[in-house]
């Protein structure tokens, strides 16, 4: 038991003085770096030639799509192929039209042959018509003069009535070749108001007929087939996608330019080794928050010989930037990612900066910094983030 008792005791002591025993914080230490030179950011003012890269694009991109539901049966152009204003891109199933059309045809050839028959009735009775007329016109002279002489008893009332009653069948006869024409003329006019109303009808139908040729609205390049033969489109359904000439070229341009180019400006465009020159047609209203470029579209001279989406150069003339910026051995760099050190009361704070084109040992500033801050510009990969500098 002695020797238990000895062990216990020798572990109180122990543990009583570890727990009396208590650990002092060290102060943190605040790295100093030597040797650090600061500059402050200066807006400068630099000469250059302005060069972006560019794609080549269309004037528009539009979408074609049909008039009329019906299966796509016949592809006639393909991705890539320049196609004319009218040409045929693609066909629809127009069996459901054609029924129709044929009908109609029939009806005008059946109109047609009964006109021609109404006309050849209509000038026999109009022959008719002058001869009765002629009659009748006899026949009321000899009626008025046998009268007269009836009123002064110089023939008898037998011979009068005779010659009453060749006047009034004269007179019938020349009623009923009237009616005749009149009913001609009357099935002539409903003739023709079936043939116009069957014309509008055939119209109507040529004209679906015609919606299934899905044609090309412009003269341009196909950039996108978008639908297969054989399934249903409608003219809820794109079937391709049509590049309009003339091509352009798209350029994003770093913001500094912004008061430099303008609609107009004269430029020149390389692509694949061939050198164009162009002009500015359009420039965008506003930059890209992120990138700090803006877009602008170039127009060239000559047509361009290249499809949309080929690469190209465009190159400005030389113009006069005024811009931020700082020398190149300011920048701190952790992969792909820039910063500076800005200098307050002699402490570095690490600040995430964008830059942009390189001058000599000066880069431009997009963003991140401000004229007059002052920044390190020697020895920043021995900078941290809180360090104290000293000159």
């Amino acid at each position: 038991m002695g020797k238990r008792t000895a062990i216990a005791v020798a572990l109180l002591v122990a543990l009583s003085s570890c727990g009396a025993k208590e650990e002092k914080a060290e102060p943190v230490k605040v790295k100093k770096v030597s040797g650090v030179q600061t500059k402050p950011v200066e807006v400068v003012e630099f000469v250059r030639k302005a060069t972006f890269s560019a794609t080549v694009i269309p004037k528009e991109e539009i979408f074609t799509s049909p008039k009329v539901v019906g299966y796509l049966i016949e592809e006639k152009a393909k991705t890539g192929q320049r196609v004319k204003k009218g040409e045929v891109l693609a066909v629809i199933d127009s069996s459901d039209i054609k029924p129709d059309i044929d009908k109609a045809k029939a009806a005008l050839r059946e109109i047609d042959a009964a006109q021609r028959e109404l006309n050849k009735a209509l000038e026999e009775v109009r022959a008719n018509k002058r001869a009765a007329e002629a009659n009748y016109s006899f026949a009321k002279r000899t009626y008025e003069r046998f009268k007269a002489l009836l009123e002064g008893e110089a023939i008898s009332k037998q011979k009068f009535d005779q010659v009453k009653t060749q006047y009034e069948a004269a007179k019938a006869q020349l009623e009923a070749v009237k009616a005749k024409e009149k009913q001609i003329l009357e099935r002539k006019k409903e003739l023709k108001a079936k043939e116009e109303q069957i014309l509008a009808s055939l119209k109507k139908a040529k004209a679906f007929l015609s919606y299934t040729y899905l044609k090309s609205p412009v003269d341009g390049i196909v950039l996108q087939k978008l639908v297969d033969k054989g399934n249903l489109v409608s003219p809820q359904t794109p079937v391709y996608k049509i590049g309009s000439f003339p091509f352009r070229v798209r350029a994003f341009i770093d913001n500094v330019y912004s008061d430099k180019i303008g609609i107009g400006s004269k430029v020149i465009v390389r692509i694949k080794g061939k050198k164009y020159s162009g002009k500015v047609v359009e420039i965008d209203k506003s930059a890209d928050p992120i990138s700090h470029k803006f877009g602008v579209k170039v127009e060239t001279e000559e047509p361009i010989k290249a499809i949309p989406g080929t690469y190209a150069v465009v190159e400005f003339p030389s113009v006069k930037v005024e811009s931020l910026a700082v020398p190149k051995s300011a920048i701190y760099r952790v992969g792909a990612l820039e910063f500076v050190f800005v200098v307050e009361s002699g402490v570095a704070h690490l600040r995430p900066v964008k830059t942009g084109e390189t001058f000599g040992d000066m880069v431009i500033i997009l963003s991140g910094l401000h004229k007059g801050e002052k920044i390190a510009v020697s020895n920043v990969n021995k900078l941290v983030d809180g360090a104290r500098v000293e000159g």
